[in-house]
């Protein structure tokens, strides 16, 4: 029996780079592919208003509460139902600096359940943290929103 063909020996090679990607693909898998999405989702928001209900999606469980509350207060104040997602404001998640495409220019750092990602510009002078939490198999970004105070009642 002879050598087999060069094509079958690189085959499981391609197989790899295929699953795997050339380009970084975000996934909520990651702490730095959770922000990446996050981050997408709330620039596209501008244009599709639908993106807003992904980025909500990626937020812990604590911070979705929060805004299903916000939501529940405001539409009873504005007399119509609303959406948690849409207390995130479209649009006015504009990043204070560029950040590299994919998850380069992202650190994470792990400790069991819990994550931070520094988000660093390109020259390095600036970034944040984001800390995030692991929830059924899935990092969360976890915001911290002060509690919800109903509106003070007019004396009578």
């Amino acid at each position: 029996m002879g050598r087999p063909p060069r094509w079958l020996l690189a085959a499981p090679l391609a197989v790899t780079l295929a699953a795997t990607g050339c380009t970084e693909e975000a996934s909520d898998e990651t702490p730095a592919g959770t922000v990446r999405l996050f981050l997408d989702a709330m620039e596209r928001s501008e244009r599709e208003p639908a993106a807003l209900r992904e980025a909500y999606g990626l937020l812990a469980l604590p911070a979705r509460r929060a805004l299903t509350e916000r939501a529940r207060l405001a539409g009873s104040l504005g007399g119509r139902d609303l959406q948690p997602w849409e207390m995130l404001v479209r649009g006015r998640a504009r990043r204070s600096f560029a950040v590299g495409e994919g998850t380069r220019g992202m650190r994470e750092e792990i400790d069991g359940a819990s994550a931070t990602v520094q988000v660093r510009e390109p020259s390095g002078t600036r970034s944040a943290d984001v800390q995030l939490v692991r929830e059924d198999g899935r990092w969360r970004i976890v915001l911290d929103l002060p509690p919800v105070r109903a509106p003070a009642q007019p004396a009578e």
